[in-house]
C-alpha cells in the first residue's frame, strides 16, 4: 500500500517535470538572460510598446532588460515590432488592432498589425500570462513571485470581433487604462461628434435672416424647440442649407485632416416630437420612403458625395430611427444607431418592448454595413441609482455582432463616479474585445480583485439586486428612479438585506483602508436609494423615525449617512448626480432640509 501511494506521487509529478522542461524561464530572483528588441527604425508606437515591457517586466521581476535595435547573437530575446504585411503562420492576416503573441525556441515574438495591435500585444502579454490586472486607472495589481515562465511552443492570435470600441466612462479619459483595454477614443479619429445641424447652421445666427433654413413644424419655421437650449431640425430639402454645411464642412477638414469621421445630423430633442421638417419636400421624401430618416439619409448621402475620402456618419435617433425603404445608402455614410427606447431589464434580443428597435437594426442591416450601435449604460435621471442591467451586457453586445454591427459607442457616465463606475467599464471592455469572453469569470476576478475579502458580499448583492429586478417583472429604464422598484429590487425588505451585506462587507476589509474606501464607495448607490425612496415614500414615524412599509428608519443613521455620502462625493470629485444636473452639494443641502425639518423635496 504505501509503495502503491509513492508511485502514485511520482507519477502525478511527471507531468510537473515534463511541464518545466517545456516552459522558458524569463526570470528568476532579479535575474534573466533576456533582452527586448525591436527594429532601428521601428515606430513611435513599436517603441512605446517596448519601453512598457520593459517598465511593466522590472515591476515584477525586478530586472530591466536591456533594450536594444540591432540583431545579436543572444537567442533570449523578445522580438516586438509591427508586421507591415500583417500575415499570419496560419493563414489570413491581422486585422487592425490584432495581434499574436508567440514563443518560438527561446524566442518570445509580439507582433501587431495596423491600429495598436503591437501595444494591445503587449499589454495583453502581461495580463494573460503574467497575471497583471488593470482594475481602474489608478489600480494596476500583480502577483508578488519572483520567478516568471512562459510556455514553450505559445501560439496566441487575437483579433477584435468589434473594430471600434468606445466606452463612454470618466476612466476612460486616462490614456494607459484605455490602452489595456484596448478601448478607442473620440479624438482623433473623429473631427464632429453628433447633434451637428446647430454647429453647421446656428438658429442665433440666421433664423432671423433666413428662416427657410429651418423647419416648418405646424405650419410654422421653427429656430428652436420648445424646450429653448434645443434648436429645432433644418429643412434638408434646401439647398442653400446643403451648400452651407458643404462649405462649412471643407473649412473643418482643412483645419483638421487627420480626422476621418465627421457627423452631419440632426439635433438633439425629445421623444414626444423631433421637430424635424414638414415642408412639402420634405415630407413628399419622407412619404416614398415611409420614414423621416429619408430626408435625412437623402441630405447626407448628398453631403458624402462631396467628401469620397472621409465617413460622413448621421443619427437613426428618435424620429429618425426608422430605416427608409426604397433609397441605398451611400458607402461613405455611417448610420449611428440610438438604443434609448430600449429597457434594461431583459436582453433587447429576447425583450417584447423591444420588438421595434430589432425590426429597425435589422432594417438598417440589409441598406448598409456601416452601423454604429450608440448604446446606453447607466440610469441618466439618477446616476447613483442602483442599475442592475449588469446581466443584459453581454448579449446585448451578442445581439448587435450577429446583426453585422461591429463599431461601438457605449454611453455611460462621463463624470465622476456612479454606480459600479469601475466594474462596468471593465466589463463592457472585455465583452467588446471579445463578445463571447466568460463574463461570469471576468466579474469575479475584478470583484476578488478589486474589494478583497469584501467579494463576496458585494457579489451577492450584485446576483439579488438582479434576481429581484427579474422576478418583479418591473421595467428598468434609463431615465427611472430609485422608488419605480419599491415593489421589487428596492423593496424595503432588500434595502435591509442589501445594508446587511455591506455591514458584513466593510467588517471583512475594516484594517484595510484602501479596501474599506472602495466598499463604501460601491454601497453609495444603495444609500442614495434609501435616501430618495424616504423622500419620496416614506412616512414619519413619530419625532426620530421615517417608515417604508413596516420598516423603520432612524433620522440620526439617515443623517449620518447622507453626511458620509455628501464626504465621499467631495472625496471622489464627483460633479453630478444626475446627467450634467444636481450637484452633490446641492443635493445635500435639500436632503438634510427635508430630513431635519420634514420638507417634502422633490
Amino acid at each position: 500500500m504505501k509503495t502503491r501511494n509513492t508511485l502514485f506521487i511520482f507519477i502525478q509529478f511527471i507531468p510537473l517535470i515534463l511541464l518545466a522542461e517545456q516552459s522558458l524561464q524569463l526570470a528568476n530572483h532579479g535575474r534573466s538572460a533576456y533582452q527586448i528588441r525591436i527594429s532601428p527604425d521601428a515606430s513611435a508606437l513599436t517603441k512605446q510598446a517596448a519601453n512598457e515591457f520593459q517598465r511593466l517586466f522590472e515591476m515584477r521581476a525586478g530586472v530591466s532588460l536591456p533594450l536594444v535595435t540591432s540583431n545579436s547573437t543572444n537567442d533570449k530575446e523578445v522580438v516586438i515590432g509591427e508586421d507591415s504585411n500583417g500575415l499570419l503562420e496560419t493563414g489570413g492576416a491581422l486585422e487592425e488592432d490584432g495581434f499574436v503573441i508567440k514563443v518560438r525556441g527561446d524566442r518570445i515574438f509580439i507582433e501587431g498589425g495596423a491600429g495598436k495591435g503591437v501595444l494591445y500585444g503587449v499589454y495583453t502579454f502581461f495580463e494573460k500570462y503574467l497575471g497583471y490586472r488593470c482594475y481602474a486607472p489608478d489600480v494596476l495589481t500583480y502577483p508578488k513571485r519572483k520567478r516568471i515562465t512562459l510556455p514553450a511552443g505559445l501560439y496566441d492570435v487575437q483579433q477584435p470581433q468589434n473594430s471600434y470600441r468606445n466606452v463612454f466612462y470618466d476612466v476612460v479619459k486616462d490614456p494607459f487604462y484605455r490602452d489595456w483595454h484596448k478601448l478607442d477614443e473620440m479624438k482623433p479619429d473623429w473631427g464632429l461628434w453628433v447633434h451637428t445641424f446647430s454647429t453647421f447652421i446656428p438658429a442665433g445666427e440666421y433664423f432671423a435672416t433666413h428662416p427657410e433654413y429651418f423647419a416648418l413644424v405646424d405650419g410654422k419655421r421653427r429656430g428652436f424647440q420648445d424646450d429653448p437650449h434645443l434648436q429645432a431640425q433644418l429643412c434638408l430639402s434646401n439647398r442653400e442649407v446643403r451648400h452651407l454645411i458643404v462649405e462649412k464642412l471643407r473649412n473643418f477638414i482643412k483645419e483638421n485632416p487627420e480626422a476621418k469621421y465627421w457627423s452631419v445630423s440632426q439635433n438633439d430633442t425629445y421623444p414626444n416630437s423631433g421637430y424635424e421638417c414638414t415642408c412639402n419636400d420634405c415630407a413628399e421624401i419622407d412619404l416614398l420612403t415611409g420614414s423621416p430618416s429619408g430626408s435625412l439619409v437623402t441630405f447626407v448621402n448628398g453631403i458624402a458625395e462631396q467628401f469620397p475620402d472621409h465617413v460622413i456618419s448621421t443619427l437613426a435617433y428618435r424620429y429618425s430611427r426608422r430605416p427608409p425603404q426604397h433609397l441605398d445608402v451611400n458607402s461613405n455614410v455611417n448610420i449611428m444607431l440610438c438604443s434609448i427606447e430600449c429597457d434594461r431589464q431583459q436582453p433587447i434580443a429576447t425583450d417584447t418592448l423591444s420588438a421595434d428597435f430589432r425590426k429597425d437594426v435589422e432594417g438598417w442591416g440589409q441598406l448598409t454595413d456601416n452601423i454604429m450601435m450608440w448604446d446606453y449604460v447607466v440610469q441618466f435621471s439618477n446616476l447613483y441609482a442602483p442599475f442592475p442591467n449588469l446581466r443584459i451586457l453581454q448579449p446585448n453586445i451578442q445581439y448587435f455582432s450577429n446583426h453585422g454591427v461591429h463599431v461601438h459607442f457605449q454611453q455611460g457616465n462621463i463624470s465622476k463616479g456612479g454606480e459600479f463606475a469601475e466594474l462596468r467599464p471593465y466589463l463592457i471592455a472585455k465583452l467588446l474585445w471579445n463578445p463571447q469572453v466568460d463574463i461570469a469569470k471576468e466579474m469575479a476576478d475584478f470583484l476578488n480583485g478589486y474589494y478583497g475579502k469584501a467579494a463576496p458580499y458585494i457579489d451577492e448583492y450584485i446576483q439579488s439586486t438582479h434576481d429581484l429586478l427579474e422576478a418583479s417583472k418591473i421595467k428598468l429604464t434609463i431615465y427611472g428612479s430609485p422608488e419605480d422598484h419599491l415593489a421589487g429590487f428596492l423593496s424595503p425588505e432588500a434595502l435591509v438585506r442589501y445594508e446587511h451585506l455591506f455591514d458584513q462587507a466593510e467588517r471583512k476589509v475594516a484594517s484595510d483602508t484602501t479596501l474599506l474606501k472602495r466598499v463604501k464607495v460601491a454601497r453609495m448607490p444603495l444609500t442614495y436609494a434609501i435616501l430618495e425612496i424616504i423622500k419620496k415614500a416614506g412616512e414619519p414615524d413619530g419625532s426620530h423615525f421615517y417608515k417604508i412599509g413596516d420598516r423603520q428608519w432612524s433620522k440620526e443613521l439617515l443623517l449620518s449617512r447622507l453626511e458620509e455620502f455628501y464626504a465621499l462625493c467631495n472625496e471622489n470629485k464627483v460633479n453630478y448626480l444626475k446627467e450634467n444636473a444636481l450637484s452633490p452639494l446641492s443635493y445635500y443641502g435639500d436632503m438634510k432640509a427635508f430630513l431635519t425639518g420634514n420638507i417634502k423635496v422633490y
